[in-house]
């Protein structure tokens, strides 16, 4: 299993804080039956330095590249959550932002609170232009946004994958909103965006054991894509 969302890396961003926080979160995702994880710490793109943030994020992630290989020998795939700017679909250095270097780019939508028309356009051209297909981070955390079902729309069309979070299927807050998104078929991949071994946990396998309570079918073609995605990340990464 992959899990596509995560804040795995010490001393990067509000995730893991330590080098104890990222081991104790890489047995949780052992435990749970991940093989591959992808490290998707937060990029401003306005605050920060594109070539300083991959060179924090490759010392991070060295800190903790031997204790992948003693759990499990877990691979860790480098990525970024990047947060929404404008313009962002004309913009080349995001491709250096991709998973693993492939066509895949997570992108958070926080903080805009409107999805647009001129949002959706860019999110267009993010697959149109650059020749990336944008992964939307926790598409449930949107919902009260005006213009939610805009995005929804755009994810309907195929203009982006839908990924929602483990936590929120579990919870009261944005269960409703992800139960909504699964019955309608659009949930593409599910990560745990796990933060810290205690507040922010892994919760992958209660998460899929809800889905195939809500539906068995959407809990298989979740299950297939996402090992689709894993293959083709796994290739780039060897490249």
């Amino acid at each position: 299993m992959l899990d596509i969302h995560s804040h795995i890396l010490p001393g990067i961003d509000d995730g893991a804080k330590t080098e104890k926080d990222s081991r104790e979160l890489l047995v949780q995702l052992h435990n749970q039956g991940v093989t591959t994880v992808v490290a998707t710490p937060h990029f401003y793109p306005n605050s920060m330095d594109l070539e300083d943030f991959i060179d924090l994020r490759f010392k991070s992630a060295k800190k903790i590249s031997e204790c992948s290989d003693e759990i499990g020998n877990i691979k860790i795939l480098l990525g970024a959550e990047v947060l929404y700017f404008s313009g962002i679909g004309r913009v080349e250095s995001i491709k250096r932002l991709t998973i693993a270097r492939s066509r895949f780019l997570l992108l958070e939508l926080l903080g805009i609170n409107d999805i647009s028309d001129r949002v959706i356009k860019d999110i267009k051209n993010i697959k149109e232009n650059l020749g990336i297909i944008p992964i939307i981070a926790h598409v449930e955390r949107y919902y009260k946004y005006k213009g939610y079902k805009k995005l929804v729309s755009a994810i309907e069309e195929g203009l982006a994958l839908c990924q929602i979070n483990a936590s929120f299927i579990v919870s009261k807050g944005e269960a409703r909103a992800t139960k909504s998104l699964i019955k309608a078929g659009l949930v593409d991949l599910v990560g745990s965006d796990c933060h810290d071994p205690q507040k922010r946990p892994v919760y992958i396998n209660s998460a899929f054991a809800e889905i195939e309570r809500i539906s068995k079918e959407q809990c298989e073609r979740i299950i297939n894509i996402t090992q689709t995605i894993e293959r083709e990340l796994l290739a780039a990464y060897e490249e």
